[in-house]
């Protein structure tokens, strides 16, 4: 039986749990999308423009959920705000704890394990709550958006940033799919997006780039509506290349891009402000 994401209701999975939950996949993403001084430059006027919409009063408490290894929770904290991080992958909890003792952030940033399908926290618990790039990689995306629905409170905020499938990137990777594509890869279209999964032995890679329509919509049946939406990165081409001067070019589009309020919906990244009504 399937549900309206596409994921089965009866099954648990297992093997795309074991490749979220190893520390090589999350010190791939570390060094992809963290490790590079230029990326970091988006994420922190990103994170500047997400704040001034939402204008959470200073020493507010977010719930970063799917926190990985922390990246972001350290922005929300070095900004003055509370952050209560949660993840299921202990080992991203473990290079996250590193790097939040490292930065002397420990009264500002508490760490726990908890599933975002079935997070650990009571019914509205929370006026503020990030979840930034975590759904893509969630089979069972229904009962993620409800449990992130759930723990916000009434006239509380949402910040989602989600790959999009109407993107340049998306298409293309669409486009040489089949004559590309690795035997052990199937594409699968669900009513919310274009899903990825790739075969590593037990373990399986699982992606997804989201139809956003249908996220926003999926989240008005919980009673939480978007305000706004706008684009993130144009293209994550720069993860792709190894040329410094190529991967600088990328860097410096994607900046002029999210600068200049590049159509979303071309865009490879969407930032989603939502709020419960």
């Amino acid at each position: 039986m399937k549900n309206e994401g596409g994921a089965s209701k009866s099954q648990e999975p297992d093997d795309v749990k074991r490749w979220l939950a190893n520390s090589d996949t999350h010190q791939t993403w570390m060094n992809a999308f963290y490790g590079d001084s230029k990326n970091q430059d988006f994420y922190e006027a990103a994170f500047d423009r997400i704040l001034d919409i939402v204008r959470p009063p200073e020493g507010a408490i977010f719930l970063d959920a799917g926190c990985g290894v922390c990246a972001h929770s350290i922005r929300l904290a070095n900004r003055g705000f509370l952050v209560h991080a949660v993840d299921f992958s202990e080992a991203a909890l473990d290079m996250g704890r590193a790097s939040v003792k490292a930065l002397g952030l420990e009264e500002k940033i508490r760490i726990s394990s908890g599933n975002i399908t079935e997070l650990p926290f009571a019914d509205e618990s929370y006026d503020y709550v990030l979840c930034w790039g975590v759904l893509m990689h969630i089979p069972d995306l229904v009962k993620a958006l409800t449990e992130l629905a759930r723990v916000l409170r009434l006239g509380g905020t949402l910040v989602v940033s989600e790959g999009n499938m109407s993107s340049s990137d998306s298409i293309l990777g669409r486009t040489l799919f089949r004559p590309l594509r690795r035997r052990k890869t199937v594409m699968k279209k669900t009513p919310a997006g274009i899903e990825y999964r790739t075969s590593t032995g037990s373990a399986t890679r699982f992606v997804r780039f989201a139809n956003v329509n249908w996220l926003i919509r999926r989240f008005e049946t919980e009673g939480v509506y978007i305000q706004e939406r706008f684009s993130g990165q144009f293209t994550g081409a720069y993860t792709m290349v190894s040329f410094g001067l190529l991967k600088d070019l990328i860097h410096h589009f994607n900046m002029s891009y999210f600068n200049h309020n590049g159509d979303p919906r071309v865009a490879s990244g969407n930032i989603l402000i939502f709020q419960k009504h």
